[in-house]
């Protein structure tokens, strides 16, 4: 698991110095070119399991410490566990100085550029710490089902984890995990009633960007300040 966390990492950095002086639309692209090219060698590959994928992926072994990770229960405490560690992860890089470079890049990436910044170090390590946590995620992916496909590298699968954001909310760090609770929701209760899901998703991603709360998370917070006693001075001031 180290070694793929770290494999993962290292591509996603070298990745991210390719694609880090492109902006917008070119930077999507050039993202998912890379993710295609991946997904073709994986497909056609006999070292990967080519279209079959490769079966009977291992849990890990914690029989020493009394965790049978062969219980779903406790795998899924295992799982929960490492999402946490994630979490801490994106926490902790957001407070420190990387985190306030992408801050500043988010605002004005010339006026950082103009003060020294080294733009696509930053980028490609942020892009490095992203592709590290999705290696966890596709551990924990072939751990559980004991499966690797080679879809996972499809590109849809990354339109899967841009619909999560949106409807967890950008800009956040709950709001993902919003997100992915309500995807993974609507996903399976709607598939066991029609098997034209993606359009019911769809239409519900669609109302999300067009009510501006910013997703669940927003729309959450929104309504929480509204309840919130305003100072005397503010709430005359809203009269007048």
């Amino acid at each position: 698991m180290l070694l793929a966390v770290a494999l993962s990492g290292g591509l996603a950095f070298a990745i991210g110095a390719v694609c880090a002086r492109s902006t917008g639309i070119y930077f999507i692209m050039a993202t998912l070119a890379f993710g295609q090219m991946a997904y073709s060698l994986v497909f056609q590959s006999p070292l990967f399991g080519g279209d079959d994928g490769l079966s009977g992926a291992p849990r890990p072994d914690l029989s020493a410490i009394g965790i049978d990770l062969t219980d779903s229960r406790a795998f899924a405490v295992y799982a929960i566990l490492l999402v946490a560690l994630a979490y801490l992860v994106a926490a902790a890089t957001l407070r420190s100085g990387l985190g306030r470079s992408l801050v500043g890049l988010h605002h004005n990436e010339k006026r950082l550029r103009a003060l020294g910044l080294t733009v696509w170090r930053a980028k490609a390590t942020v892009f490095a710490i992203s592709g590290a946590l999705a290696g966890l995620a596709g551990c924990l992916a072939a751990q559980h089902t004991q499966y690797v496909s080679p879809g996972l590298l499809s590109w849809t699968v990354s339109g899967e984890a841009l619909v999560v954001v949106i409807l967890g909310g950008l800009g956040t760090l709950v709001g993902p995990i919003l997100g992915a609770i309500l995807f993974v929701v609507l996903k399976n209760e709607i598939s066991a009633i029609t098997p034209y899901w993606h359009a019911i998703v769809g239409l519900i991603l669609i109302a999300v960007v067009m009510s501006r709360a910013n997703g669940v998370f927003g729309f959450i917070e929104a309504r929480l300040a509204s309840r919130k006693p305003q100072p005397i001075l503010q709430k005359a001031d809203a009269d007048a």
